[in-house]
């Protein structure tokens, strides 16, 4: 094949019983199984893909594959069904609930606000949740009350769902939130969590979220971090990792050196 440039249209004809492709996504896998107007053709697939993502190697030292976070914009009710698959996966999915996209998503944060450690939510808010899940997706009391439960599964697992209002006064990137909720998500080693900090080059979340108290380093890996952020360039990596105790004197041996200059010649 070839590459084709093909006009369409992002506005929504409300005549039409069909969707437009999401503005908020930049890529697109388009998955046809013959079907027409109906929606979960793409699920199967997705899973499948995404898990062959997770099981790639991103750095030759990461005991770990892809990391794999579930991003929730708007959505209908089968998204809260297929978060709760997410949290349930072995190992789970973290995921990132953006506030203020609508629908569910509106729906999964204001729960997530609502409930405490363990998933159980205060007297008198089941009603008011219900009422918000008719009136959000046309249903009736018992689908209505059925989605409710799934609500409340995916909450016994609160800790992997991240909460991230859009346009909100507390200024975040939503990269920010992606990553907290990955290494809070996550069984990765420090050494791990590490390195995918100084990936995404965001040296703030390593003070906060990486090098806190009685946090457990095997010997070497912060001198081995330090090579990666020599390497890339990363200066504000190199000093805080001085300031955790890497020694240049001692980290500067003639092999490093060498390795240091074939890499970056």
């Amino acid at each position: 094949g070839k590459d084709v440039v093909a006009p369409y249209q992002t506005l929504l004809n409300p005549l039409s019983k069909l969707n437009v492709l999401n503005n908020l996504h930049s890529h697109f896998i388009l998955v046809d199984d013959g079907t027409v107007g109906k929606y979960g053709a793409e699920v199967k697939l997705r899973r499948e893909l995404e898990k062959t993502i997770s099981q790639q190697r991103i750095h030759a030292r990461i005991g770990q594959g892809v990391p794999v976070v579930a991003l929730i914009f708007e959505g209908g009710p089968n998204v809260v069904l297929t978060v709760l698959e997410y949290l349930q996966e072995s190992p789970p999915v973290p995921v990132v609930v953006c506030e203020g996209t609508g629908r569910a998503a509106d729906i999964l944060a204001y729960v997530y606000k609502q409930t405490e450690e363990g998933g159980s939510i205060p007297d008198g808010a089941e009603p008011e949740i219900i009422s918000t899940i008719k009136k959000t997706f046309n249903f009736g009391q018992s689908e209505a009350i059925h989605l409710f439960q799934t609500l409340l599964e995916c909450m016994k697992k609160r800790e992997l769902i991240t909460v991230f209002h859009i346009g909100s006064d507390e200024h975040q990137d939503i990269d920010v939130a992606i990553l907290t909720a990955l290494l809070k998500g996550t069984n990765a080693s420090a050494f791990d969590q590490l390195i995918l900090t100084l990936a995404w080059d965001r040296v703030d979340i390593a003070k906060t979220h990486v090098f806190v108290y009685g946090q457990q380093w095997l010997v070497g890996s912060l001198e081995q971090a330090m090579l990666d952020a020599l390497v890339m360039d990363r200066v504000a990596f190199v000093k805080l990792l001085i300031e955790n105790g890497v020694s240049m004197h001692k980290f500067l041996t003639i092999p490093r050196l060498e390795e240091l200059y074939n890499t970056v010649s």
